[in-house]
């Protein structure tokens, strides 16, 4: 890989250090927003698209979405896992339920259309079944060890789709971009930090930025191909951005 690849590449983690530190000083709530939205596939879908052409990132992104149902999933199994077990049990739970749904929605013939119906059933899923905060809780503090793996699994994950995507093809891409990364990351460390209230915070926040999520692979899965790469990005980020601030209002009004 060449210098130009490195600096996409190094861009990424990048922007997760960003959003760390935005979750550092505005909560657990804000910390899952920021956790939830494409600060990882999104930039990695552009390289994608620039490297690849439209078609590919399109069809990668359209799996992206179908597999927010399995990001959903691992939300569910880690929260209710947590109750009873170690976060080492509650994340292995979570990333088995991510593999079977995920693995499962990869080989179904789906439409950017399908997919999207595929996500919000996943997100109503998840807002409707995860615990709910009792209580209050500290403010994140974020050790480093948190914000080093954060990271090293965001460059890692960047690294192994950028570099294989001539032979995993954009559908295994679109399922890789969906891992939930900082989903594996945060909860535990806030689990043992800062306990189960903070956690559900933490947990719900997610599905708040997944709404934004959703929106921003809607829009390349549905329409990158047609309207080229800076006209679909600057969509998407501006419909993920604006989706989530509903999302916040409404999550904020019905508790």
């Amino acid at each position: 890989m060449n210098a130009e690849t490195w600096l996409r590449l190094a861009l990424v983690p990048a922007a997760v250090w960003v959003a760390s530190l935005a979750a550092r000083r505005w909560g657990h709530a804000v910390s899952g927003y920021l956790g939830g939205l494409p600060l990882i596939g999104g930039p990695i879908t552009f390289y994608l698209a620039l490297d690849y052409g439209t078609e590919f990132a399109a069809r990668s992104a359209m799996f992206t979405l179908a597999a927010i149902l399995g990001q959903a999933a691992h939300l569910l199994a880690f929260a209710h896992s947590s109750r009873r077990g170690s976060w080492v049990l509650s994340l292995a739970a979570g990333w088995s339920a991510f593999a079977v749904v995920s693995i499962s929605l990869a080989a179904l013939p789906i439409t950017p259309i399908i997919a999207l119906g595929i996500a919000l059933a996943g997100l109503a899923l998840a807002w409707r079944f995860l615990p709910r905060a009792a209580g209050t809780a500290p403010p994140p503090v974020i050790p480093p060890a948190e914000l080093w793996l954060r990271l090293a699994a965001a460059f890692a994950l960047a690294v192994v789709i950028v570099a294989s995507a001539d032979a995993f093809g954009p559908v295994v891409s679109g399922v890789l971009l969906s891992l939930p990364v900082t989903g594996s990351i945060m909860p535990p460390f806030t689990l043992a930090l800062y306990g189960p209230s903070a956690l559900a915070r933490l947990m719900r926040g997610f599905v708040v930025g997944l709404t934004g999520f959703t929106a921003f692979f809607f829009v390349l899965a549905a329409c990158l191909a047609a309207w080229g790469i800076a006209t679909a990005f600057v969509t998407a980020i501006t419909g993920a951005v604006a989706v989530v601030f509903a999302a916040r209002h409404l999550a904020s009004r019905n508790g």
